[in-house]
Order: structure tokens, then C-alpha cells, then sequence
């Protein structure tokens, strides 16, 4: 992840290492699901060592609100920054949580890091490459 690519949690967190307004898209109540690096890369390597041909869904099942998500990076990054509601894109989704089924069944895998540890280490590794004077 970039500070600037533009998706949610690294806007959030840019923002809230900053000590800016989180900005929230509609009210916050569509849904993602976050994976952290780690899992991602162990199900990808699964994936690759298997002789499955067909697609494979990874992610994380645990499903938050993106208003959740902005609440918790405030929180766990302990900045003073507060919520802003700007108008939703027309082409985002209500939401999105993977069906894994494909990826428990046949690379028996699943994701290890609860969403708030895997903020807990990317808000860590943002303070390592944002600019120490705009903090």
C-alpha cells in the first residue's frame, strides 16, 4: 500500500497521522473486508504450489463498516483527527466480503490476523514512510 493509492485505510491513516479529517464517502456504512499483507502472500503461495485451475478468492471474511474502519485507525494511531462526509461515488459498492469457501477447502487456508492487528502494523509501517515534518 502507498500513502496516495487512493483506497480507503491508506487515506485514513495519511490522514490520521496527520492529525486531518478522515474523509468518509456517503456515511460510511458500506462494508469491506481487510486482510492483512502477510495472509495475502501465504494464500497466494498456497495457491501457486496447488494444481487448482480455477479462480480462488483470498481476503479476510470479517466484514466492518468503512465508517468502523475510519473510528478504529483514529483510535489505534491516537490522533485528534475527526470525521468528514464527502458525496459517495456512484460505482462504489455497498459491499465487499469474499467467499473463501474455494480457499478453506482446497488450500486449507484462511487468514490468521484480526483487522485490528493488521491496522495495529500498517499504521506502524505508514509512520515509517510519511514524512516525519507533516507528523
Amino acid at each position: 500500500m502507498r500513502a496516495d493509492d487512493g483506497r480507503a485505510l491508506p487515506n485514513f491513516i495519511s490522514q490520521a497521522l496527520r492529525n486531518e479529517p478522515l474523509t468518509i464517502h456517503g456515511d460510511g456504512s458500506q462494508t469491506r473486508s481487510f486482510c492483512y499483507v502477510d495472509d495475502l502472500v501465504e494464500a497466494i503461495c498456497r495457491a501457486a504450489d496447488s494444481d487448482f485451475l480455477y479462480p480462488i478468492n483470498i481476503g479476510n471474511d470479517a466484514e466492518i463498516t468503512i465508517r468502523e474502519a475510519a473510528e478504529a485507525v483514529i483510535e489505534l494511531s491516537g490522533s485528534k483527527s475527526k470525521l468528514t462526509f464527502v458525496d459517495r461515488p456512484v460505482n462504489d459498492p455497498d459491499r465487499r466480503r469474499p467467499d473463501l469457501t474455494r480457499a478453506r477447502d482446497i488450500l486449507g487456508w484462511k487468514p490468521k490476523e484480526p483487522w485490528r492487528e493488521g491496522f495495529k502494523k500498517t499504521i506502524e509501517y505508514f509512520k515509517t514512510t510519511i514524512d516525519p515534518s507533516v507528523l
